[in-house]
């Protein structure tokens, strides 16, 4: 194959990389003998980029390396002369904001039909690219009745329908108070966990997770009875609150609660009450944080300083940390979300460390918006593969997960009913974990016939920020697969079989046109080739 003298150059520049560079990590330059920047590769292979027509560079590895270009599928590719696996490197997407399931900012929306409350209409969430809406469940007409009557359960199913309908999913925190001290009694909150989680099980495939709620002002666990931790036999209490709320709704949902301290009592503290089964793991592992004063105060306004423990006093550090330390038992994160809670952010030069320490997934983005426009007016320096921005698009793009690919390596043959074996190298440059489960799928599609074969051995809530690294795949083909060409890609859908053909709740990577809106997944190459025996 002839190459044009600039191909010449990249060519030569290539080799000077690889020949001096062997084993030195970071960022080199692709130029031209004119000083002309054409891209950047991250050495070995971190990242590739393109500034213009050079989209697709192209390596066989053998007797005869070349390049040559391609503007279409933007990646590097690098072939084994004696195995024939070849292996791809992507196009990283740094700055794009896109959306993806169950992470982002939320909007909040009134929806349980309650005084007229049903504003269900989400055009603007869907406009600004988020997928969570958040609705608080106003139980205060039933603080002296343990029925909740069906009216109010079927305002709820309408509202779960409408979420369902646009492609979102919804956070969801039932309160019996507002502005009053609330003094409902343990008897009646459990009926109603009971009679709510009902209808929120029924539709547990477009919640995103529950916030504990019931206790004190606004479901927040604090100006309440039961709400006090210096309050020993509370905690009993507070326990069989929490365990009422696990046992009445599905595994998949995470519980998010208001202040660390009260999260350590219930899984470190507190022995299992009499008469009570202990909290499996999996429960365990589904309690989660909720901060509604981010960033307020040294402490946010309480959060990290819960005082009179009856378990013994934890210094603010202490009770922050718990946060910071808080993993799963198979090593994900926990879900941790909230909300600013004042015109002002006190402690914003914290916003990106805290953002990332204590892993968040989502944030309230209309409480407040004097806060908010903090973020969007002050400007941040460049800092590893964030680019100087507006401190408000950093969050965006990085809250909760962002899945990069980095590499693939897979043959570009195969034989239907033969084994296949893939390798990958990804990155997460988000906050956090994927936080639900979430299957992962290798699809094989021809345009006519679809194959998609799952990767059992694979969690992707283990994906925690930073390098994640496949082990070998080695899967068994279809053995009905017609010969032809056809995409090879992954496919991480929604585990709910009523959204799991929905392209709107599968996970797209942060990749340069790899992402199939139609089809939901991310495509490794379009030209595999398969044939019979």
């Amino acid at each position: 194959m002839l190459m044009s003298n600039r191909m010449h150059q990249l060519f030569f520049l290539f080799l000077t990389l690889i020949g001096f560079s062997c084993g030195n990590q970071g960022n080199y330059e692709l130029r031209t003998n004119e000083a002309s920047i054409i891209g950047r590769i991250e050495y070995p292979f971190g990242n590739i980029y393109s500034e213009n027509t050079f989209d697709r560079l192209h390596l066989n590895a053998g007797n005869n390396n070349q390049f040559w270009n391609d503007t279409e599928t933007k990646m590097l590719e690098s072939e084994n002369a004696n195995t024939g696996a070849k292996t791809i490197y992507y196009i990283a997407d740094l700055t794009g904001i896109f959306p993806n399931p169950e992470r982002g900012w939320h909007n909040r929306r009134d929806v349980d039909g309650r005084n007229g409350n049903d504003d269900r209409d989400f055009s603007d969430v869907i406009a600004a690219g988020h997928t969570l809406v958040h609705s608080y469940l106003r139980l205060d007409d039933f603080r002296n009745t343990d029925i909740i009557p069906q009216s109010y359960l079927d305002d709820m199913q309408e509202a779960f329908d409408a979420i369902r309908f646009h492609g979102l999913k919804i956070i969801l925190r039932p309160t019996h108070a507002w502005t009053e001290t609330p003094s409902v009694p343990e008897d009646r909150i459990l009926k109603h966990i009971e009679q709510l989680n009902a209808v929120i099980s029924a539709n547990a495939d477009v919640i995103c997770h529950l916030e504990a709620g019931y206790l004190g002002k606004w479901g927040e666990w604090h100006s309440g009875r039961y709400t006090e931790l210096s309050n020993r036999s509370d905690g009993d209490t507070r326990w069989r609150i929490i365990k009422r709320i696990l046992d009445t709704t599905p595994n998949s949902l995470p519980i998010v609660m208001r202040y660390p301290m009260h999260i350590r009592e219930i899984l470190d503290e507190l022995p299992t009450p009499e008469g009570c089964e202990p909290l499996t793991q999996v429960q365990r592992d589904r309690l989660g944080h909720h901060n509604d004063c981010f960033l307020f105060s040294d402490d946010d306004r309480g959060t990290y300083s819960r005082m009179n423990l009856w378990f013994g006093n934890q210094s603010l550090e202490q009770q922050k940390q718990y946060t910071f330390d808080m993993l799963t038992s198979y090593g994900g994160n926990k879900l941790v979300g909230g909300e600013t809670c004042s015109p002002a952010i006190d402690r914003i030069d914290d916003t990106q460390t805290e953002m990332a320490e204590a892993n968040w997934t989502e944030i309230n983005l209309n409480f407040w918006r004097d806060a908010i426009k903090m973020w969007k007016n002050r400007w941040l320096p460049a800092s590893n593969n964030d680019q100087a921005e507006w401190e408000f698009d950093r969050i965006s793009r990085k809250l909760g997960y962002r899945l990069r690919l980095i590499d693939a390596a897979f043959p570009m043959t195969a034989v239907a009913g033969d084994n296949f074996t893939l390798t990958a190298n990804l990155s997460n440059d988000g906050y956090a974990s994927i936080i639900k489960s979430r299957p992962v799928y290798l699809v094989f599609d021809n345009g006519t016939d679809r194959y998609n074969v799952e990767l059992t051995s694979v969690d992707a809530r283990r994906w925690v920020s930073g390098p994640v690294s496949f082990s070998v795949q080695n899967i068994t083909l279809p053995p009905d697969m017609a010969s032809g060409n056809y995409i090879l890609a992954m496919w991480l859908p929604d585990a709910a079989e009523s959204l799991h053909t929905q392209p709107s709740y599968a996970v797209r990577f942060a990749n340069q046109n790899i992402w199939d809106a139609s089809k939901g997944y991310n495509i490794l190459t379009d030209s595999l080739i398969i044939s019979k025996k």
